[in-house]
């Protein structure tokens, strides 16, 4: 289910994001903007139109396959890529858990002689030594969504996730404004992860700031959306006067919805889940989940393969791009999605 992002101008999106190393390399350099952000919807009327002066092949490594996020991530690499007349070959590990398959996946992108690398890697570091090597070689890296890179100088594109728990806890204190204290509670991701860490600092950020909400559970869920319902089944054992979830994912947050209907408490207890992907999407639609923190991955992996091919042209990119994110409920469904 393909979302509608033609003019969507999101505050969040202008909020600075923590930059990487990306200073000047020897050579031909990749040539990057150090230090500068950009909206993914202003990347053509700052650097004009791109056209691919040859076909160029493009690896994608992505988390996993198993999510939604990354499946609708890939097929917009994959149209935009043969909307620009370029090749991209996209893989990802089995799992959220396997680093090592990631990294050798990337090993093996990068003996193919890709002409540029986006890569979302599981964690901060385990894409390191193939990204050196990447570096060394002056390919471009495309930095998509997870985790921040630091260590090799690339082109972030992705949206804001501290902004994403912000949202999601902001939500929740409107919600019960006046009616407090209200007892909420927080699933998270994989230990590690920093669009975990981020989300997981976000909605709490905004929960302290409230003099209505009481956070009073904080769970892992690591992406799994059966862990993820335990979890909730515990919370609600634990906390049974508990009154809104955030998830820091959609994936989890169909599990802790799934718990709340299996507990007949469909109606009375909030879930905001992130991401955006489908399921998610029908969810909402269908008056289960409260809403989501919609990050059009779809739209992000389309903004990835258009960066990776300014680059390769050339263009001098600016070191972040932040891709479009929204709160999308009931009530303004219809505006993102079908």
């Amino acid at each position: 289910m393909k979302c509608t992002i033609s003019g969507l101008l999101v505050a969040a999106m202008a909020l600075a994001f923590p930059l990487g190393s990306a200073s000047a390399q020897s050579g031909k350099a990749v040539n990057i903007a150090t230090g500068q952000t950009i909206n993914s919807d202003q990347l053509e009327k700052t650097l004009g139109k791109v056209k691919a002066s040859k076909r160029y092949k493009i690896g994608a490594i992505e988390k996993t396959l198993i999510n939604e996020h990354w499946q609708e991530m890939k097929r917009g690499y994959e149209d935009q890529a043969k909307a620009l007349g370029v090749d991209v070959e996209v893989g990802a590990a089995k799992t959220e858990s396997s680093l090592t398959e990631q990294l050798d996946l990337a090993e093996t992108m990068l003996s193919k002689n890709y002409d540029a690398l986006c890569v979302s890697p599981l964690a901060e570091t385990n894409l390191v030594p193939a990204l050196e090597k990447a570096a060394a070689k002056k390919v471009p890296i495309i930095n998509v969504d997870d985790a921040r890179i630091t260590s090799v100088p690339n082109v972030f594109v992705g949206a804001n996730h501290k902004q994403m728990g912000v949202l999601a806890g902001e939500y929740f204190a409107q919600a019960f404004k006046g009616k407090g204290p209200v007892e909420v509670a927080l699933i998270e991701g994989m230990s590690g992860s920093s669009a975990s860490i981020q989300r997981v600092a976000g909605f709490k950020e905004a929960v302290s700031k409230s003099p209505d909400l009481k956070l009073v559970a904080s769970q892992p869920g690591d992406w799994d959306r059966m862990k993820s319902l335990n979890a909730m089944e515990n919370i609600l054992q634990a906390h049974p006067n508990v009154k809104a979830i955030y998830a820091c994912n959609d994936t989890m947050g169909l599990g802790v919805m799934e718990a709340v209907i299996n507990a007949g408490k469909k109606g009375q207890i909030m879930v905001i889940g992130t991401d955006g992907v489908p399921d998610a999407q029908r969810s909402i639609k269908a008056g289960e989940m409260t809403g989501t923190i919609a990050a059009f991955p779809y739209a992000m992996g389309q903004i990835a393969a258009e960066v990776a091919v300014r680059l390769l042209e050339g263009q001098k990119v600016p070191e972040v791009v932040v891709s479009p994110m929204v709160l999308v409920t009931k009530e303004n469904y219809s505006k993102y999605f079908k």
